[in-house]
C-alpha cells in the first residue's frame, strides 16, 4: 500500500510541476499583435488593389498613384 501511495504522490507533483511550468511559459511569450485589417480599392487606371489609405481619391475613383489620376482624367 506504501508503494501504491508513493506512486500517486510522485504522479500529482509532475502534473502540479507541469501546470506551474505552461503557466510560466504563457506568461514569457509575447503576444502577437493581430494586423490591421483595411478595406483594398482598385485603381481605376490600371486595376491594381492598393489599401484605401494609400490611394489617391478623386470623388469615387481611386488611383495608385498621382501619374495615373493625371492619365485618366486626359481620357
Amino acid at each position: 500500500m506504501g508503494k501504491w501511495l508513493l506512486v500517486a504522490l510522485v504522479v500529482v507533483i509532475v502534473f502540479w510541476v507541469l501546470k506551474v511550468y505552461r503557466k510560466h511559459l504563457d506568461r514569457a511569450s509575447p503576444s502577437r499583435p493581430t494586423p490591421a485589417v483595411e478595406d483594398m480599392v482598385r485603381c481605376a487606371h490600371c486595376g491594381v488593389h492598393v489599401p484605401r489609405s494609400e490611394s489617391l481619391a478623386s470623388g469615387e475613383r481611386h488611383f495608385c498613384s498621382e501619374e495615373h489620376r493625371r492619365l485618366y482624367r486626359q481620357g
